[in-house]
């Protein structure tokens, strides 16, 4: 007798319908099965027959290793990754069944041992792991068996949100049936503790203990495989996970109970087995959802991003297409009140955009033709049309999710402190029940096995290792909300901490735009600001910005880090910089008279004083308030910069700064941080991120506000996206924030743990208070982290 291969109905006879699935002809009962089996075949989602729900949950997770072998293909190759440099790439990859750092740390060392891997980064609680790899060396199909090897089902993020769906409904079953079967095994197990009262025949007894064994095996071999099958795997990986306890204490349960009921004698704990199995299932699908509400970043940015777009396929005639299938250089119309679903440049129309989601700052701006607008952003008035720059795997917006998903898969050394801890404390817990055994002896069978679950159970340190990674992630997404990107999540704890603030005057306190608003010509020159433009394309400095014209050829140009540019014009050289290093150079400087507030920019052609130009600009926006905040903290805060002593002396005293150093080039600037560090203080560092770039590596705490095309080139801790420094001052608060909680996180876990230990121990816990006890424990960690949010 034949089975459809798409309902499992039993063929009828004379059908020969077939379909073709994974290049396999399979049976169809009827044109119905056979057309919707062609269709899923057609269209690539023969998955669909892998995650059916007839199927048992170890197979779901068990792939077949050619079943990666698609991802080989060039176009889906290159739609997963990100090209990084010299045939290196970057894929993110969700790990299915990872509930803890102890999962991220055994997939982190198995897949760091593999030739090819250069980095690899994991998120326990987002469950992401961003690998870098030579694809000459491995292929990404040989990435996703490997994790698949180990346990662990690896998805694409094409599948999460499909996926997500899926593993949820999973688990609600799973929830239901435990849930159910606890019920009715305690409403059975009343005559069974109570015989006497109850008046129930012996053979009746009998029946009630036969159904409740039933239905513990329903519960055991579907609710609890979960547990049992990560304990194995972990096992097999010679490696003690969370699961082992647990899977430890439900498996002694079951298989315990089954022999005391074949005995017919003891008591047996069909109902404590399946009341654990239901409460460990509701408070890890509860944790998993506060969990994951609010801390996905990726999820969190692209929330407002539309899933359509309107695209324009001749003059004045548009249709509206998906989201996924927009490509660089469609033409897109984006209307009055829509969100922009697309980084691209406006060739038509004018508009007032939004970009509160990229910068945190809500204000208004003004765009128009030969504009750059960002995916993410809205259009409050006006209508355009906008020609796509990028795919949009490549959007700005989908750079800030890798980036942040970079920087939260970072460990600090106080998480992998606490990591270490945790996986000490299982093997502790396992340790403790062998005590607790040899403690009661079988003698006392009862009190033995209540003891023995019981620790097994309440002692595991899942809150322990959840205390600190959610913390971090729901700061970073915080952060990143109030326009503050973190590049790296150590810099959110260690910022409160330290008193020493140093501040670049250029482009960082002062505005980015400069203006010349005086100068002073000593020499005639034809067509200057041709000249002084074309040299400062040169720089990267913020200053170049006041300098505008039309450019010509520079030969042998050189950028001067913190002095000046140099280079040949017309077959003449050319210096453009401070005053101390032109006289370096040999120019004699003739007395001016300056303005002290100004910044001055000397320009000297064959060793001759041409002109000098004084540039003026306002305090950034936020400067004042950031520093006022700083100084009621007792922060010190120091200005260095390359400009001229007397303009940042003036920038000091109007900002009311504690001390301010100029004329200082880049190592200049590394040499002062360096002497604090040595007398033990350490730094922050608040730069330009580009021309600062030596300098804030060397702080202990670095802060640049470059944007756009620099953002994936910044070496950082944190980026302000925005060019207000107000968002700094959240990042402040946040920190000591996080701080706090974390310390109540640990506080609270390790109380819990070494309080209920002894009382586990000596057996005045139930198996099932253990369960509640230790998934409340996990609950109120993430409870409790998720108020950075607020």
């Amino acid at each position: 007798m034949t089975s459809c291969f798409h309902c499992g109905e039993t063929v009828p006879e004379g059908v020969n319908l077939t379909a073709k699935i994974n290049q396999v002809e399979q049976p169809m009962c009827c044109i119905g099965c056979q057309a919707v089996a062609q269709f899923l075949a057609d269209n690539d989602h023969q998955a669909f027959y892998q995650y059916r729900d007839d199927q048992l949950p170890v197979e779901q997770v068990s792939v077949n290793d050619n079943d990666w072998q698609h991802l080989d293909n060039a176009d889906v190759f290159k739609k997963l990754t990100q090209s990084t440099d010299n045939n290196h790439y970057q894929v993110t990859i969700k790990i299915e069944g990872m509930y803890c750092s102890a999962c991220g740390w055994l997939l982190q060392k198995v897949l760091q041992s593999r030739p090819g891997i250069s980095d690899l980064r994991i998120n326990a609680v987002t469950q992401n792991l961003q690998v870098v790899f030579d694809s000459e060396v491995i292929k990404l199909s040989e990435i996703f068996a490997q994790i698949n090897a180990l346990g662990y089902l690896p998805l694409q993020q094409q599948e999460t949100s499909q996926h997500a769906n899926y593993e949820r409904n999973r688990q609600l079953k799973k929830m239901a049936v435990a849930g159910f079967g606890m019920m009715f095994i305690m409403t059975l197990a009343v005559p069974l503790y109570s015989p006497e009262a109850m008046a129930v025949a012996p053979h009746i007894q009998r029946f009630f203990l036969m159904i409740s064994m039933l239905i513990a095996t329903v519960v055991f071999f579907y609710s609890g495989t979960d547990f049992v099958n990560n304990a194995i795997r972990d096992l097999k990986n010679r490696h003690l996970g969370m699961d082992v306890p647990v899977a430890l204490s439900i498996t002694l349960a079951y298989f315990v109970s089954i022999y005391l009921s074949f005995k017919q004698q003891g008591h047996v704990y069909f109902d404590s087995m399946t009341m654990f199995i239901f409460f460990l299932l509701l408070g890890r699908f509860v944790e998993s959802q506060v969990r994951h509400k609010g801390m996905n970043v990726r999820e969190s940015l692209f929330a407002l991003v539309p899933v359509s777009a309107e695209q324009q396929i001749a003059e004045g005639h548009f249709q509206t297409i998906p989201l996924d299938q927009v490509v660089k250089g469609d033409v897109l119309r984006v209307k009055s009140g829509q969100t922009i679903p697309c980084d691209g440049l406006i060739i038509k129309g004018q508009a007032q955009v939004n970009e509160a989601i990229l910068t945190g700052e809500s204000k208004l701006i003004e765009k128009s033709s030969d504009d750059l607008v960002y995916a993410g952003a809205k259009l409050v008035s006006g209508e355009v049309l906008i020609e796509t720059t990028v795919n949009n795997q490549d959007s700005f917006l989908s750079k800030l999710a890798d980036l942040m998903e970079l920087a939260q898969s970072k460990k600090p050394a106080s998480l992998q402190l606490v990591d270490r801890i945790a996986s000490y404390f299982v093997a502790g817990v396992l340790l403790l029940a062998a005590i607790t055994a040899l403690w009661y002896g079988l003698n006392q069978s009862d009190a033995l096995m209540t003891a023995l679950l019981s620790v097994l159970i309440a002692t595991c340190p899942c809150a322990l290792s959840l205390a600190t990674p959610t913390a971090l992630t729901a700061a970073g997404v915080q952060l990143l909300n109030q326009g503050v990107l973190v590049n790296n999540t150590e810099a959110i704890t260690q910022l409160d901490k330290i008193d020493q603030w140093y501040f670049d005057k250029t482009g960082t306190l002062s505005d980015e735009q400069l203006h010349i608003v005086k100068s002073h010509l000593l020499t005639e020159v034809t067509d200057l600001p041709t000249i002084t433009n074309s040299l400062q394309q040169i720089s990267n400095h913020p200053i170049a910005s006041a300098f505008t014209g039309y450019s010509q050829i520079v030969e042998n140009p050189q950028n001067h880090a913190g002095k000046g540019v140099s280079g040949t014009i017309t077959g003449k050289d050319w210096l453009m910089g401070s005053q101390s290093w032109l006289a370096e150079q040999g120019v004699a400087i003739p007395e001016l008279e300056l303005n002290p507030n100004n910044t001055v920019v000397y320009l000297a052609c064959e060793q001759q004083m041409v002109a000098a130009f004084e540039l003026a600009v306002n305090v950034r926006t936020g400067a004042e308030a950031l520093i006022d905040f700083l100084k009621k903290q007792d922060k010190k805060l120091t200005i260095i910069s390359g400009d001229q002593t007397a303009t940042v002396n003036s920038w000091s005293q109007h900002l009311v700064m504690d001390s301010a150093f100029g004329d200082l080039t880049a190592e200049d600037k590394i040499n002062h941080i360096t002497k604090q560090q040595q007398q033990g203080i350490r730094c922050v560092m608040v730069g330009d991120g580009v021309n600062d770039a030596p300098v804030l590596s060397q702080a202990d705490v670095s802060i640049s506000l470059k944007q756009g095309a620099y953002l994936a080139h910044s070496a950082s801790d944190l980026i302000v996206l925005g060019k207000s420094l107000l968002p700094l001052i959240k990042a402040q608060q946040t920190s000591h924030k996080t701080n706090n909680i974390i310390k109540q996180n640990l506080i609270w876990s390790l109380v819990y743990n070494l309080s209920v230990t002894p009382i586990a121990m000596m057996g005045l816990l139930a198996p099932w208070m253990a369960a509640i006890g230790m998934s409340l424990s996990s609950l109120l960690v993430v409870m409790n982290s998720r108020r950075l949010l607020k």
